[in-house]
């Protein structure tokens, strides 16, 4: 069932249930929260509802006591629904029993245009209501379209368990200290940012009632107003593309940006995970394009920084691992502005669990060392002392030396025959693996025509991988591991 994802005010709202079965009550209780005016019908209206203890009295003093709203009005008619009985509504509910009653009324509800919903029969329902997660005001609806309640039911399980209550409380404080707020702390981004860090330290309002919290968020505003706050600058890694290897702390920091500064590494999966309003700055080479460099990004992290506003330099794979983070960090230092580090998942880590090459191996392999083959200079690593044996070599950015690397590295002892992976595109849907040699490796960039990013992966543990050429020659495997492909190979 496709469906429109939307919040109705309860205010004016009229609703009609009609039904006296346990899915009526359910339904009964569920828009007592919200609802302000109810009418049930059905024979035993009054009976079941006294029975379920849902009763005039019982909901409206809940209702005021959960959500201070205007009082609920309930009425309960004891007769079987008449098409008539939906003029006037603005929503029906049918959970009856009596599948007459429930074509009268379905018919009725279509010709007048009125909403509708057949308690667990979508195909005859016009709308559904969605499971529900509330902690004071803020409400949280989950659907799956009647394709898949369990998985539903189990996700509203699991934010119940890990939010805790008083996050309403403090909800409820925010909105009711949200003006003040606005006066001490008139600049938009100042103020987004004093809200953003409020919440980031909830814990602190633990124990707090209400009228507590609302004091403690105002003093607060009071403190930021009279400092001069610079922004945060946060350098985040994005992991090698796939977006579910984002961590939850990488996630949460693109929720929070004003703006993101990124590079062509950057997969448009993780970018689209971005706070739909924050700024999204390219800062890395396209072919053609040298980009902006690097002392022009240090200025624009401070710049931004200083200009109070929360910036984000998202960098593939981990920032600290061949992603100039010593050099940014240290101007933003220099600057006085707050850096924070969200590590990633390496390209190596990504890749390695990807291709299933484990990097250290008991029999193959008791190191790994990571190399770039591009540096600051324009120098290539010493090889002479990465040709020891029994290691792993992963070599980042080693595209353009591939062949300077592969004789250098056969001169200062490696057998031409260890084998190697070159993996472009790494954990991404267009992720492509070649298989074959150090001797092959020249060969195996030229022919299949290998773009960055890719990495190249050098060592005995490389017959580990799992689509390996068993005979132990050159291969490639163009696309992601195939499980049901290769099952019916093995059994052709």
């Amino acid at each position: 069932m496709q469906s429109i994802p939307i919040f109705l005010s309860a205010e004016h709202q009229h609703v009609l249930i009609v039904g006296a079965t346990a899915a009526a009550m359910a339904k009964l209780a569920l828009l007592a929260e919200s609802a302000v005016r109810i009418t049930l019908i059905d024979p035993d209206a009054a009976k079941a509802a006294s029975a379920a203890g849902l009763t005039s009295e019982n909901l409206t003093s809940e209702n005021l006591a959960s959500t201070k709203q205007a009082p609920l009005t309930l009425e309960l008619i004891d007769r079987s629904a008449q098409e008539d009985d939906v003029k006037g509504k603005t929503l029906v509910y049918i959970a009856s029993d009596d599948g007459l009653v429930e074509e009268r009324l379905i018919r009725a509800a279509r010709e007048r245009g009125v909403p509708l919903n057949v308690v667990d029969k979508p195909a005859k329902s016009s709308f559904i209501t969605p499971a529900q997660f509330h902690r004071g005001p803020l409400k949280v609806a989950f659907s799956s379209g009647g394709v898949a309640p369990v998985f539903v039911r189990r996700l509203r399980s699991l934010l119940e368990t890990i939010v805790p209550t008083s996050l309403g409380t403090l909800a409820s404080a925010a909105g009711r200290a949200k003006t003040g707020v606005k006066t001490l702390l008139p600049d938009g981004t100042a103020r987004r940012l004093f809200w953003d860090r409020l919440f980031d330290r909830a814990d602190a309002f633990d124990g707090l009632d209400e009228d507590e919290a609302v004091r403690r968020i105002l003093d607060d505003a009071r403190t930021a107003a009279g400092t001069h706050a610079y922004g945060l600058v946060q350098l985040v890694g994005a992991g090698p593309g796939d977006p579910d290897l984002l961590t939850i702390k990488a996630h949460r920091a693109l929720q929070q940006a004003d703006v993101i500064f990124y590079d062509r590494l950057v997969s448009r999966d993780v970018l689209a995970l971005a706070r739909r309003d924050a700024e999204l700055v390219f800062v890395g080479k396209r072919e053609g394009n040298h980009g902006v460099g690097q002392d022009r990004i240090n200025a624009l992290l401070v710049e931004h920084a200083l200009a109070g506003r929360r910036v984000v330099r998202l960098k593939s794979g981990d920032p600290l691992t061949f992603a100039r983070a010593g050099e940014e960090l240290t101007e933003l230092r220099a600057a006085g502005i707050r850096t924070e580090i969200v590590p990633g998942i390496t390209a190596l880590t990504g890749i390695s669990a990807a291709t299933q090459i484990p990097v250290t191996d008991r029999t193959h392999s008791s190191s790994v060392t990571l190399v770039t083959g591009h540096t600051k200079d324009g120098s290539y690593a010493d090889w002479a002392d990465l040709a020891g044996k029994g290691r792993t070599l992963a070599v980042y950015m080693g595209l353009g030396g591939a062949e300077k690397m592969t004789s250098e590295l056969i001169r200062h002892g490696v057998a031409g025959s260890t084998p190697v992976a070159v993996v472009e595109n790494g954990t991404r849907p267009e992720e492509r693996r070649f298989y074959g040699t150090l001797a092959d490796l020249p060969a195996l960039v030229r022919d299949h025509k290998v773009k960055s990013p890719a990495l190249l992966i050098i060592g005995d543990v490389v017959t580990l991988a799992r689509d390996f050429p068993s005979d132990g020659t050159q291969g490639s495997a163009d696309d992601r591991f195939d499980f049901v492909r290769h099952a019916l190979l093995a059994v052709a």
